[in-house]
């Protein structure tokens, strides 16, 4: 199955392109790196390295192969605003995101998130989607708790910081808006 296009209102999920490279690492400033807990914000030619691994996996699963996890550029009428993943980790299915600096603060996370879970649960028949998020990332956890997350736990990393896991399940999530 191809990572599908998904479309609510102007914004437009898609599979990213390695040409997003540039507009992937400025994304991700350096408040991103520190919620992701990289130890610094990742430069063009690791995002375009990134998005050629995303494309060999997209040509992967074209050819009949069980997917593993889908990646979405988002954009708007203003271009590239972030992306978005849904990955199988562990036997669960974890959804991740982030959204260029320019473009926070505007709801864009929100309903990328819930086109995202809408279609976890309707597309692939998902019963729940997962994430873990930093106790102190008040942006995400204010996401979270709009789409219908719930928290179920927390472990600290051997970073020291906190994760706060979250799950949402598709019998309870609210409907896209």
């Amino acid at each position: 199955m191809r990572t599908p296009r998904l479309v609510a209102d102007d914004l437009v999920l898609e599979a990213p392109d390695v040409a997003d490279a540039e507009d992937w690492s400025d994304a991700q400033d350096d408040e991103c790196a520190r919620w992701f807990g990289w130890p610094c914000r990742p430069g063009v030619e690791r995002c375009r390295a990134h998005l050629e691994r995303v494309a060999n996996d997209l040509e992967r699963v074209a050819n009949d192969a069980e997917p593993g996890s889908f990646t979405w550029a988002i954009r708007s009428p203003a271009g590239f605003t972030g992306g978005i993943d849904l990955k199988l980790h562990e036997d669960r299915w974890i959804v991740s995101y982030f959204v260029h600096p320019a473009h926070r603060g505007r709801g864009i996370a929100t309903r990328a998130l819930r086109l995202v879970c809408g279609w976890a649960f309707d597309g692939l028949g998902l019963d729940v989607v997962s994430t873990r998020v930093r106790a102190g990332n008040a942006a995400s956890l204010r996401v979270l708790a709009k789409v219908g997350f719930r928290p179920t736990g927390k472990e600290t990393g051997d970073d020291g910081h906190v994760e706060v896991f979250h799950e949402l399940a598709g019998s309870t999530r609210p409907r896209a808006r």
